[in-house]
């Protein structure tokens, strides 16, 4: 599975600033989510809407690999955090 670019959608700091970021708590309570899907979640939550990053670019910015950042991304999308299109 190849994730070439990954973009976040609107989120509800938007609007507020950009220099913070807000992840719902259902997210964080989520026992199914690892730490680290928490994680990269987090990191793409902190660029502007529609602003694409890549795996490579993800794991520039932890001490993860690439196959782990994979990993963490399709947990996210099992669960319906993170979709694709």
């Amino acid at each position: 599975m190849s994730y070439s670019r990954i973009e976040r959608g609107p989120m509800a700091a938007d609007a507020v600033g950009r220099y913070f970021t807000q992840i719902s708590n259902s997210l964080f309570r989520d026992p199914r989510i690892s730490g680290l899907a928490k994680a990269v979640f987090g990191l793409i939550s902190t660029h502007r809407d529609g602003y694409g990053v890549s795996v490579e670019t993800i794991a520039r910015h932890m001490r993860e690999g690439r196959d782990a950042i994979r990993k963490a991304l399709r947990e996210l999308e099992k669960y319906g955090y993170l979709m694709r299109v």
